[in-house]
């Protein structure tokens, strides 16, 4: 192995001969240009193990992301579940699914609830700016992903299925082979959610904001889904220093939005929305370990279309209106290309060079591009060159300088320059420092988006010009044991000409630079091991840019999450107790109305899950029942801490509520 020391892991671990593809929790990716065991990066990295999300019950990104105190998931019926992470938009947040970025955008960010965990080995969460390495979108941070694509035996089969009181049933299943420098995977799986009947969910009911005022809100504000999902991979090993992956995932989502009875005396009708998103991602991966140098090239291709049908369905007849149907269809196509050569120069000092390729296309109705003969077709590119040199000459101390030069088709060239410092005091205290420039061009929405109809009037905008930051952080490690270490990172990150809507005539918006936008705070952290008990306890104490400037008012306002887990061994380990406390504190939101300062409270909640896990037949087969949401929180409130009767109150929703659950998972 080409990387020296002791390791620990549980016997079940599926492992390459191929040290820099071993698939162990202990090495990490991202940012990485070979493997490296998470205590030698010079980056701060969160990792979720398979562990954490089998046992948690989690199936989607979003449920897996949720015990990070960091990150902040929020739901929407038409558009899905979307993050934000250290306060920073989903826009600047790069979602990865093995180093390459998953397309389809939309209100800029990427719907979590649609990536499934069923063949994940494990997700790698980077806070803090990282465009010197992933181009845009990274400015804010990095989840990436990582899909398992190794196994020793000869065939593998693995079944799984849960089972959730709130009407939601998951099955899915992969069939592996491997022999000799060959292996192939092929798996497939559903997802069905129905927790409420149609004639339910077009329910209206009145809810209290006021002390004298009422607002009309969904009294069911979930949509029934639908996924269906099929891919694999092939893999060839030349030799015992390099691979060859090929990847295919394919993905079909529909989302059902029954709409409010309207005329209910004569012939009672209602207006009812299918969102139906297909995603089809290819990927070739090489990679070659040659004494010391590291060759990794990838080549990608994403498809992804969204459509939209509004329909009329008369309820007498249960029948849809043909003539009055609208649809609408948005299809992007993506074409990802990196390589990355890493050469060993002597023990002190490594040379990494790479080269990013992008070429973003994207149609619709509602994508005008006025300056093509195609007006409902834009696209734009992207070539990146970059560098990175790594030093460990100094004793103790370990350096990494890299920069990103990023040529765009529609803007001027920016390099982005990175520094990151691991500085280890002792055998116990070790200090990471970075500072990172960040770069987003504009999408291709925020630039040729025209949504003009009678409800909506949001335009896009030519004249946009990128966002750029500047991240700085620091982070204290201390451990005294083994089963014992504590944590505390700090952090600013301030983001300029941040793109978002403006309402530049009453009722009608557009797309800008609007301010810059400031976040800074603290997170410590805490885990303790002893005997056949873990305790974890992280938090992360925010401060938000409120984009205000009134002397009345705090230019920043304070966030703090909070997570807390506890897990037992109960006898000789076959039985696994986890309970997992989430706080989400209560978010201000400013805004300016006719002079005037605005202040909406988003009032905090908490969320506790408890699970119980068993194995069986020598691991072969696994089962975990749990309750989610144990407190049955479906919605927060949203009020106004500045006593002004027109700002818009009201509720969040926040979770289906209490939600029991049994999975079982079968592994021949």
């Amino acid at each position: 192995m080409f990387c020296s020391g002791s390791l620990l892991c549980q016997d079940h671990y599926d492992t390459d001969s191929i040290a820099f593809n071993v698939d162990i929790d202990e090495f990490i990716v991202t940012a990485q240009y070979e493997p490296t065991h998470y205590k030698e990066a010079v980056h701060r990295v969160d990792i979720i193990s398979r562990e954490e999300i089998e046992s948690r019950g989690a199936i989607t990104l979003d449920q897996a992301l949720v015990i990070n105190p960091s990150i902040r998931v929020s739901y929407d019926q038409a558009l899905g579940s979307k993050i934000r992470m250290r306060g920073i938009a989903s826009n600047n947040v790069a979602v990865l699914i093995d180093g390459v970025p998953v397309v389809g955008r939309l209100d800029g960010a990427i719907d979590v609830s649609q990536i499934n965990m069923q063949n994940v080995e494990r997700i790698e969460v980077v806070e803090g700016a990282l465009s010197n390495i992933y181009g845009s979108n990274a400015a804010g941070g990095v989840i990436n992903v990582i899909t398992k694509k190794s196994q020793i035996d000869e065939w593998k089969v693995r079944m799984n299925t849960q089972v959730e009181s709130i009407g939601q049933q998951t099955y899915g299943t992969s069939l592996g082979y491997h022999k000799g420098r060959f292996s192939a995977n092929v798996e497939g799986r559903v997802l069905n959610y129905n927790q409420y009947p149609a004639d339910s969910l077009r329910l209206i009911e009145l809810v209290q904001i006021g002390e004298n005022q009422f607002s009309r809100q969904s009294k069911y504000p979930f949509n029934p889904k639908d996924q269906m999902g099929v891919g694999g991979y092939l893999r060839y090993n030349p030799d015992s220093e390099s691979s060859v992956i090929f990847k295919y995932d394919y993905n079909h989502e529909e989302v059902k939005d029954y709409g409010v009875i309207k005329r209910i005396q004569f012939n009672p009708y209602a207006e009812d929305g299918f969102y139906n998103t297909v995603r089809s991602d290819y990927s070739l991966n090489y990679k070659k370990k040659w004494k010391s140098l590291f060759i990794d090239l990838t080549s990608a291709y994403n498809n992804y279309s969204r459509r939209v049908d509004d329909k009329r369905f008369y309820l007498e007849t249960e029948l849809f209106d043909s003539l009055l149907q609208v649809s609408d269809t948005t299809l992007f196509n993506t074409f990802f290309n990196r390589a990355v050569i890493s050469q060993t120069i002597n023990d002190d000092l490594t040379v990494i060079a790479g080269a990013n390729y992008s070429l973003e296309k994207g149609n619709g109705d509602r994508i005008i591009n006025r300056n093509s003969d195609d007006v409902t077709q834009a696209q734009f590119s992207e070539i990146a060159p970059y560098v990175e040199f790594k030093y460990s000459g100094i004793e103790g101390i370990d350096l990494s300088a890299s920069a990103r030069y990023t040529m765009h088709s529609a803007y001027d060239s920016k390099l982005t320059p990175a520094l990151h410092v691991k500085y280890e005091l002792a055998d116990t205290w070790t200090v990471r420092a970075s500072y990172a420039q960040g770069y987003r061009s504009p999408n291709l929405k925020e630039l040729y988006l025209e949504f003009v109809d009678i409800n909506h009037n949001i335009l896009g905008n030519t004249a946009l010009m990128p966002e750029t930051s500047h991240d700085l952080q620091m982070t204290l490690d201390y451990n005294p044991s083994s089963s014992l270490g504590i944590s505390l990172n700090a952090y600013h990150t301030t983001i300029s000409d941040r793109i978002g809507l403006i309402q530049y005539e009453t009722l009608k918006f557009r797309y800008d630079n609007i301010d810059e936008y400031k976040v800074f705070g603290f997170q410590p952290s805490v885990d303790y091991r002893v005997g056949s008990l873990s305790l974890s306890s992280s938090a992360t104490i925010g401060y938000w840019d409120t984009l205000v400037e009134n002397d009345s008012f705090s230019s920043f306002g304070k966030v703090v999450d909070v997570n807390n887990s506890i897990s037992y061994l109960i006898g000789k380990g076959e039985y696994n107790l986890t309970l997992n406390h989430r706080h989400i504190g209560s978010q201000p939101n400013y805004t300016v109305f006719n002079d005037i300062v605005e202040v909406i409270e988003i009032q905090g909640y908490e969320l506790i899950d408890i699970s119980l896990s068993k194995a069986l037949l020598n691991k072969k087969v696994n089962l975990t029942c749990g309750v989610r949401n144990l407190l049955g929180t479906v919605f927060t409130s949203v009020d106004t801490a500045s006593g002004v009767d027109h700002s818009p109150r009201g509720r969040n929703a926040v979770s289906q509520g209490r939600n029991a659950y049994f999975t079982m998972v079968v592994n021949l």
